[in-house]
């Protein structure tokens, strides 16, 4: 496995909000990590980019155990993150933004072939490089947000609700890039509460509740049941 979680508990204080949480990831695969606000989906995700240190259990990638490295460490080991919220740099263009995010050597070294690689992803981009971030829709900054993680050439791409704040017709057109980027050979770990949306891009997905795995398994096989059609598609 190229990412795994093994027996994670973690929270904030005294407040536990993950347990025994069991996660894998393997290269090429888009996993889903779905469930209700509160169940604790971005608490995995800082636990996984080292933001936020477990109380108990293991982060092990490629075949390292991880859990004791700092987050820009695991950067350069090719962990990246698109945060919730996008959080560019408003006043800087989208050139500099990019920039922000190939500050890794591994990054640095190869800065023009993959800014070329995102301009052809995201021509949009390309087109608006010296424009401001702040001055662009929500969904080109989501693009940004998703470039910028990329320029650091990670070996798995984490993306924590992509599509939160977003027009349906914007929405389609992140997860048409989510599948776009699948092609390309990146590996996604998916963090969202449009679980149709998810469900329908994913191999494989887990279902967090309260903090526990509830359900995981194929991402087609999750979508066919009824409880997960009633209790996260609302049929």
């Amino acid at each position: 496995m190229l990412l795994e979680l093994q027996k994670i508990n973690a929270g904030y204080g005294d407040l536990q909000v993950l347990w025994d949480v069991d996660l894998s990831v393997d290269k090429g695969e888009i996993v889903s990590l779905l469930g209700s606000n509160g169940a604790g989906k971005t608490t995995t995700l800082r636990v996984v980019s080292g933001l936020l240190k477990p109380f108990s259990g293991k982060v092990m990638f490629n075949g390292r155990d991880i859990t004791k490295l700092p987050s820009n460490k695991r950067v350069e080991m090719g962990l990246a993150l698109v945060p919730e919220g996008r959080q560019l740099f408003p006043e800087m263009t989208v050139l500099d933004n990019l920039e922000m995010g190939a500050y890794t050597k591994r990054a640095r070294d190869k800065f023009h072939d993959t800014l070329e690689w995102v301009f052809t992803l995201f021509p949009k981009l390309k087109e608006r490089r010296t424009q401001l971030a702040g001055t662009m829709s929500g969904g080109e900054q989501q693009m940004l947000a998703i470039a910028r993680g990329l320029m650091s050439r990670p070996e798995v791409l984490m993306m924590d609700e992509p599509s939160m704040g977003l027009a349906p017709k914007l929405v389609l057109e992140i997860f048409g890039t989510v599948k776009k980027l699948r092609e390309e050979g990146v590996t996604i770990l998916l963090v969202e509460q449009n679980a149709k949306a998810a469900l329908d891009v994913s191999d494989r997905a887990y279902i967090l509740e309260t903090g526990k795995i509830v359900l995981h398994g194929p991402a087609q096989e999750l979508l066919g049941m009824d409880e997960v059609r009633k209790a996260y598609l609302g049929i």
